[in-house]
Order: structure tokens, then sequence, then C-alpha cells
């Protein structure tokens, strides 16, 4: 079941990321599905939002500082799924860094 993550009061930081998919996602699921257990047991990670349709997704993740980005950027799983990312399951994607600064 999907949500809206409860955050601290601002300022967080949220890395976006929309992806076009392909047509075949074997394996995306589970691959997902060990990534957010990963970034879930790092210091600073506050949670994520995620929302599909056919041929498209889009991930928010949230986080305290921009050295716990960096933490999970350089994840051996984060690292993995990045790589199956490319090579299986998406024709684009994009990686987005900001600073919530307000939030209500």
């Amino acid at each position: 079941m999907s949500s809206i993550v409860t955050l601290p009061s601002p300022p967080y930081y949220a890395v976006i990321a929309p992806a076009v998919l392909r047509h075949d996602l074997a394996g995306h699921g589970r691959m997902a599905d060990a990534a957010m257990r990963a970034a879930s047991g790092l210091d600073g990670f506050h949670g994520i939002e995620v929302c599909a349709q056919p041929g498209f997704a889009m991930a928010v993740s949230y986080w305290r500082s921009l050295e716990a980005i960096d933490e999970w950027r350089r994840h051996r799983t984060h690292e993995q799924a990045k790589s199956l990312g490319r090579s299986r399951w998406f024709d684009q994607y994009a990686t987005r860094i900001a600073q919530v600064i307000d939030a209500y």
C-alpha cells in the first residue's frame, strides 16, 4: 500500500528519480524491495514515495543530509540496482537532488 511519508520539519533533502520503463520488468520488484530494505537501514533515511504507470515510474526518497545521500549512492545494493536498471529495466532515467526548504 502506498502512502505519503511523514517527514521531519525542513530542511531535508529529496532524491527524485524518474524512469522510462522497458516492457520486461522481470526481477525489478525484487530488486526494488531489496533496495528499500537496505535504504531503510541507513542513518538519515526518512522514507520514500513511489508512483508508477505503464512505461513510467518515479521515486522520491527523503534524506537528512547530503552525506546520507552519498552513503546511499555508494551502497552496494544501490549500485547493483542502478546497474540492473540501466541494463535491463530503464530506457531513460535521471537522478535529481533537491533541498526541501518548506512543507505544508
